[in-house]
């Protein structure tokens, strides 16, 4: 039988096995595809994911775009949080007596919402070496939006002090230079 039905609300039954469900069964498939499919609160809309095999070096005052991290989203809908995570190797190198740390900063487009400076912050009179603590980083955004936008890390040295040292996101030291950005929309 080939037509369209057309109901307001589908409701299973109220008792038995199966109360309260409406169950699609095996072998058959709901396909939304022509229409929308609304999730409820909580749930994941969307998801992006960039694997970023390049590493760069801060070794400015000024913020500068980490290559690869950055990815672009267009939200369905306005009420949305959008969830950003990303996950890096990091280096800061050998210095004999400045202070360490990796100054950064994640941008919506050209917005600034999140802001560190002090992070994996250390003496470098106490540790005369270069050292290897990870990047993290995890934000909630509530853009409001159904337009388009990007979310990119910007970083600089530490405090914006020239004589600070460098530090490098995605350092292949002791391995290879894989991070991950994701970004992920939730529905509220």
């Amino acid at each position: 039988m080939v037509g369209t039905l057309t109901v307001q609300n589908l409701q299973g039954p109220t008792s038995g096995a199966n109360a309260n469900k409406v169950i699609i069964p095996s072998g058959q498939t709901l396909d939304a595809s022509g229409g929308t499919l609304v999730p409820s609160s909580g749930q994941v809309v969307q998801i992006k994911h960039a694997a970023i095999t390049a590493s760069t070096t801060f070794g400015s005052t000024s913020y500068a775009d980490a290559t690869g991290f950055n990815l672009a989203i267009t939200p369905k809908y306005t009420s949305s949080v959008i969830y950003i995570s990303i996950w890096a190797g990091a280096e800061v190198t050998n210095t004999s007596s400045a202070q360490g740390a990796y100054d950064h900063k994640l941008l919506r487009d050209t917005t600034s919402i999140a802001n560190r400076r002090w992070y994996n912050y250390f003496n470098r009179a106490g540790i005369p070496h270069d050292i290897y603590p990870p990047f993290v980083l995890q934000h909630y955004d509530s853009p409001n939006t159904t337009s388009t936008i990007t979310y990119k890390l910007q970083g600089r040295k530490y405090n914006a002090v020239s004589t600070n040292p460098q530090w490098i996101i995605n350092d292949s030291n002791g391995g290879s230079a894989t991070a991950t950005m994701t970004v992920m929309e939730i529905a509220q």
